[in-house]
């Protein structure tokens, strides 16, 4: 692909936001970002990393500027309480793989990342495990004491036990 074909480009990112590429910057030899503008000329940059397609006169970028204001702080050493406010202890630690937060210490356990709901305070949503095994055709699909999640669930609906999985979370 030639720069010049990328001027005037329209670009798209995975949250809406919409514009055109004014300027291509470049370090060391290799483009580093586009410089865009959107309809009112407010410029953003667009890092050449975070495209995920260029087809059709447009290229579509991943949003990561939205994602990064969105984020907060992970505050560790705050007091930590279940939902109906019983003292965990302190929020200790976070566990996290690829980017992706697993687990938090509060006290002397251990809760998955996305049942911690955190600010002055940490708060430890209920979660629902499975009390027996989700069996089909005599294999174990969910294992007893997994936690009930949206990727659990997911799983079970496309094994065709959404139902079965459900009732053994109760």
């Amino acid at each position: 692909m030639k720069v010049s074909d990328l001027y005037g480009k329209k670009v798209e990112s995975t949250a809406g936001k919409k514009g055109y590429i004014i300027s291509v910057n470049a370090s060391a030899g290799r483009l580093e970002c586009l410089i865009c503008a959107d309809e009112d000329e407010n410029e953003f940059a667009v890092d050449i990393n975070n495209i995920v397609s260029a087809e059709n006169n447009k290229i579509i970028y991943e949003d990561r500027e939205s994602a990064i204001k969105a984020a907060k702080p992970l505050r560790l050493g705050c007091a930590g309480f279940d939902e109906k406010g019983t003292y965990l202890g302190f929020l200790e630690e976070y566990t996290f793989s690829k980017n992706k937060l697993l687990k938090a210490k509060i006290g002397k356990k251990t809760y998955p990342a996305e049942s911690v709901l955190t600010g002055d305070v940490a708060i430890v949503k209920r979660v629902k495990r499975i009390k027996a095994d989700v069996v089909k055709d005599g294999r174990v699909i969910i294992k007893k004491g997994t936690p009930l999640t949206a990727e659990v669930l997911a799983t079970a609906e496309a094994e065709g036990e959404y139902v079965q999985t459900n009732l053994k979370s109760i």
